[in-house]
């Protein structure tokens, strides 16, 4: 999905989770997007939605949706229901994918045992053994009186294969920064486990950049939409002192730095100050990046992916080591089967342990920069008293404008020849409320 409609979609549900009435402010602190992101996308969703415009009596902008203004934008036509199969097919694409590595693991440990079996009747037909035809080659735990029989791979294996809800699963814990809530996986699924054994459940801190600007803003609301660089640091990781680090908030929020009188640098957002939606703000005290786990499915679930995986790599180098002694097969079509099998179950095995010491150090980085932002949270949590002095003076530049119905002095819900007079009136009064 390009950005913009990724956008579009994140305003559209903020606007519906703050009631339909918002400012560019609300849902600039609501999504951490820019406000001059919003503030233009507001614009067009009003436009395509038939929404309405009101405007304070200080010039400030609200705007007004009607309940179910989403469905202006549902079935656009053949272009959103190839958009919509598009992303289907990807789901699906993805899902064989995942399950592919389960499989092919499967279909590897069973040749193995194939060959397996076939070097054993030919060790013991080279050994002059004459009951072997009945008895299996001595492999009875896989040739059981009865016929052939794999007591593992029970039926639970064809259902990981065909139940298709097993697309949506996630790993059993994991948090998502852009639905912050942890959720469960119902159970274990055998060929998911593989691709998770393989190449794990994902970045967990994927989402941090827009849980990032989500908090920043909240934080800037939070203190009157006026902010110091030390009040940021805990988000931005950026020294305290270093003044350029807020640069991208600025431009961001829409906001301008000032000089107080004694001479410290504050930053007012003026863009963020009105408001018509209800927000209670809670910020974090400072950002936290959580760490890369090998996986998130519990050992006990994993276990079976260890045995079979372990299984199939001892397997592969036993049946090589075997092909490589015997000259009349060391050159054949065969060997190749078996190199494949080598390389294949090698690195089954190498990626996981590979991965293990690349999240060994993610994790050590992830770990300096929670620090970092821990101390510089310390450090508004106790100031000193040159910080104490300057976030006092920042609060003497504090604002926030709440713009109720009663302040609307004008609407695009009426016709304008309609509101003349009660601008006017409006006016009237405000201006004699003003004189002494």
């Amino acid at each position: 999905m390009p950005v913009q409609d990724k956008q579009k979609q994140t305003i559209l549900k903020a606007i519906g989770d703050l009631g339909r009435r918002v400012t560019p402010a609300d849902v600039a602190t609501k999504t951490g997007l820019p406000v001059l992101v919003v503030q233009q996308e507001l614009n067009k969703v009003a436009f395509e939605t038939g929404g309405n415009m009101q405007v304070g009596d200080k010039g400030d902008i609200v705007y007004s949706f009607h309940p179910g203004f989403t469905n202006s934008y549902l079935a656009k036509g053949v272009a959103a229901a190839f958009v919509v199969l598009g992303a289907k097919l990807a789901e699906v694409g993805f899902y064989l994918l995942r399950i592919s590595f389960g499989i092919a693991l499967i279909a590897s440990l069973i040749t193995i045992v194939v060959l397996l079996l076939l070097i054993a009747v030919i060790v013991s037909r080279g050994l002059g053994s004459g009951d072997d035809d009945d008895r299996g080659g001595g492999f009875p735990i896989f040739m059981p009186t009865g016929g052939f029989h794999f007591s593992f791979w029970d039926w639970m294996i064809l259902r990981d294969l065909f139940l298709w809800d097993a697309m949506t699963r996630r790993p059993v814990q994991y948090y998502d920064y852009r639905r912050p809530t942890i959720r469960q996986r119902s159970r274990s699924n055998f060929l998911l486990n593989c691709f998770s054994f393989l190449f794990g459940d994902g970045d967990p801190n994927e989402g941090i950049d827009q849980k990032r600007w989500q908090v920043i803003a909240q934080v800037i609301k939070k203190n009157g939409n006026v902010v110091t660089a030390e009040q940021l640091a805990p988000y931005t990781g950026a020294d305290p002192k270093d003044e350029n680090a807020v640069l991208p908030v600025l431009v961001r929020f829409n906001g301008q730095p000032e000089v107080t009188p004694k001479g410290n640098i504050i930053y007012v957002f003026e863009a963020m100050q009105s408001t018509a939606a209800d927000q209670d703000v809670h910020p974090p005290a400072y950002l936290q990046e959580f760490p890369w786990k090998f996986t998130n499915i519990p050992e006990g679930e994993l276990l079976p992916v260890f045995i079979v995986a372990g299984l199939n790599v001892a397997g592969a180098w036993t049946v090589w080591n075997w092909f490589h002694n015997q000259p009349s097969l060391a050159h054949s079509r065969l060997m190749t089967l078996v190199i494949a099998l080598v390389v294949y179950g090698t690195l089954f095995v190498t990626i996981p342990i590979v991965r293990t010491l690349l999240n060994s150090l993610r994790n050590k980085r992830i770990e300096i920069r929670n620090q970092k932002r821990y101390q510089h949270a310390e450090l508004v949590a106790k100031p000193s008293d040159k910080l104490l002095n300057k976030l006092a003076e920042a609060q003497e530049f504090r604002g926030s404008r709440k713009i109720t119905e009663k302040d609307v002095v004008y609407t695009t819900e009426k016709d304008a020849l309609d509101q003349p007079d009660e601008l006017s009136e409006k006016f009237t009064q405000k201006e004699f409320d003003a004189s002494p």
